[in-house]
């Protein structure tokens, strides 16, 4: 009998999204909070973080608010985006 293989490969890797300073940010428990990009670091673990004017964040928690549908942000975030400058998708 031949041995099947049901492992399945998978060739998509994730990629970093494309931030630049004055993004915007969701963060919090509950992802509600904005807070804007002011630079960039990395961590013990060469992990990417985003300077915020909330704190380090780490780039693949917090919700990226130009990524959003326009129907899913926030009023507060939303407000955000036009006034950095970012056009909403």
């Amino acid at each position: 009998m031949q041995k099947q293989d049901n492992r399945k490969t998978f060739k998509k890797a994730y990629k970093l999204p494309t931030l630049a300073v004055g993004d915007v940010l969701l963060v919090g428990k509950f992802k509600n909070r904005r807070a804007t990009i002011t630079g960039f670091s990395s961590d013990e673990h060469n992990q990417p973080v985003a300077q915020t004017d909330k704190g380090e964040q780490k780039i693949f928690k917090p919700r990226i608010a130009k990524l959003m549908p326009t129907k899913l942000r926030s009023v507060r975030a939303s407000v955000a985006i036009r006034v950095a400058g970012s056009k909403p998708t």
